[in-house]
């Protein structure tokens, strides 16, 4: 097309028609000029495109990652009721002053265990990488950023606290007067022995029964805050789903 309106401009140059020529060198600029934007516009078509199917992408990632995390968190939270539980039998049965049997041995197994949730963050990584900006959606932006910034560190926190209550406090005390061999057959893989001497000192010993009573409110304190954690995960995950369901329509 180019080629063809030089020739135009040539012939019509070498004919002086001025004014002939300055309208085909007009039309020739202006046809230059349109094709240009036609480009331009072609290309930016073809990165919103590709953005919108990389945030597709991501979303669905950071879906499968969520739920992952719910189950995981879910299950710590329905054991953290089992901790508190154990804590108020083993306060019963040493009020009760009842003798020691394997169910027993079992729940006392329970104290050393301590829930850890190890988030799946591939999805949000991902994120990272490619820039939250990716995200369109403001609101989601924000709340996917606040989930992975905000809530998951401070449950760590609880957690990280429980852990050293558990190692400078429950686990010395547990020791103390109980052996512990390695059994995978056996839930906890543990399995608790103690002496009927030791024992006897045991229901006697009020440091482990307030030692009981701080396990459960530690133990309450992490599931609290994981609860909190949770919801926010379910929250999140409806609005993603939203999110992806107005794209797809």
């Amino acid at each position: 097309m180019i080629p063809f309106f030089r020739k135009i401009r040539r012939q019509l140059a070498d004919d002086n028609q001025f004014l002939k020529y300055s309208r085909y060198a007009i039309g020739e600029i202006v046809l230059v000029v349109i094709g240009i934007l036609i480009a331009l516009q072609i290309n930016n078509w073809n990165e919103k495109n590709k953005t919108e199917k990389l945030e597709t992408k991501i979303l669905k990632e950071l879906q499968v990652n969520l739920r992952l995390d719910l189950e995981e968190l879910q299950a710590d939270i329905s054991f953290m009721d089992e901790i508190n539980r154990a804590c108020l039998h083993i306060q019963e049965f040493l009020e009760q002053n009842q003798s020691l049997n394997d169910s027993m041995f079992k729940v006392f197994s329970i104290l050393r265990v301590t829930p850890h949730f190890d988030p799946n963050k591939s999805g949000y990584q991902l994120l990272q990488s490619k820039g939250v900006e990716i995200i369109s959606n403001d609101n989601l932006r924000n709340d996917i950023s606040l989930l992975y910034e905000r809530s998951y560190p401070y449950y760590k926190r609880y957690e990280e606290e429980r852990l050293r209550f558990h190692a400078l406090h429950s686990e010395p005390l547990l020791l103390e007067y109980f052996s512990m061999h390695f059994n995978p057959s056996i839930a906890h893989f543990g399995e608790f022995m103690i002496s009927q001497e030791d024992y006897s000192k045991l229901r006697n010993d009020q440091a482990f029964s307030k030692m009981l009573s701080a396990i459960a409110f530690e133990n309450s304190a992490v599931q609290d805050r994981g609860q909190k954690a949770a919801r926010g995960i379910i929250s999140l995950l409806e609005s993603i789903e939203q999110e992806l369901s107005e794209k797809i329509d």
